[in-house]
């Protein structure tokens, strides 16, 4: 039997989810993602939900963690309790 995992919803962090182009090209709104949502098939949603929720208890309120979803060989990498202004790599 697993242990529950609980989420206090009191204060959570701040966690982004951004879509990386082979280009480069970082996608990070919803209008833009729809455009290429495709080639974004293979990510397991239910994965990326879990680590949202996961994020958000680490994350410190004044810092954000970010999700990056590279489709340049299918990658996803996390960046835990960074700036506001963090950008991820465009290539992986």
């Amino acid at each position: 039997m697993h242990p529950v995992q609980s989420y206090d919803p009191v204060d959570p962090g701040k966690v982004n989810t951004i879509h990386i182009l082979k280009t480069g090209e970082i996608i990070s709104s919803l209008e833009e993602y729809l455009k290429v949502e495709d080639r974004f098939a293979w990510v397991n949603r239910s994965f990326i939900i879990s680590k949202i929720l996961e994020l958000r208890r680490l994350t410190d309120t004044k810092k954000k963690s970010v999700i990056a979803i590279y489709e340049e060989g299918q990658k996803i990498r996390e960046y835990v309790n960074v700036d506001e202004t963090f950008k991820p790599l465009s290539f992986w």
